[in-house]
């Protein structure tokens, strides 16, 4: 798995990314929640983060910041397991909260296309 991202991959995480900011909250969001949500999915497929089955830590937020590329597949397999399992709970736990973001956030800090802070 190479770090680097493409000028192409590096828009397609920050628009879903800008779409994520800008969703709806309450109702109005809902009919979003779908496509957002396997597009979300589909783009960390094309970016290097294809799923692997792990178990999402207690700190989530925290492991996103810190996560390596492989850490990063494995909070993405831990998330699509989740929304699986969770449907009714999914927009409330991470995509209200801002942790897909974060995903992408640090994908592209591992590509070198932004800095942490």
């Amino acid at each position: 798995m190479a770090d680097g991202l493409t000028a192409t991959e590096t828009e397609q995480i920050r628009d879903l990314r800008s779409r994520l900011n800008r969703m709806p909250r309450g109702p109005l969001g809902e009919k979003s929640v779908g496509p957002l949500s396997k597009g979300f999915f589909d783009v960390c497929a094309r970016v290097g983060l294809s799923p692997a089955p792990a178990d999402l830590p207690t700190d989530l937020a925290e492991a996103i910041k810190t996560a390596d590329l492989s850490g990063l597949c494995a909070i993405v397999g831990g998330l699509q397991a989740q929304r699986q399992a969770n449907s009714s709970g999914w927009r409330s736990a991470y995509m209200d909260t801002g942790i897909l973001q974060a995903v992408f956030t640090r994908r592209l800090i591992l590509g070198g296309k932004e800095q942490a802070g």
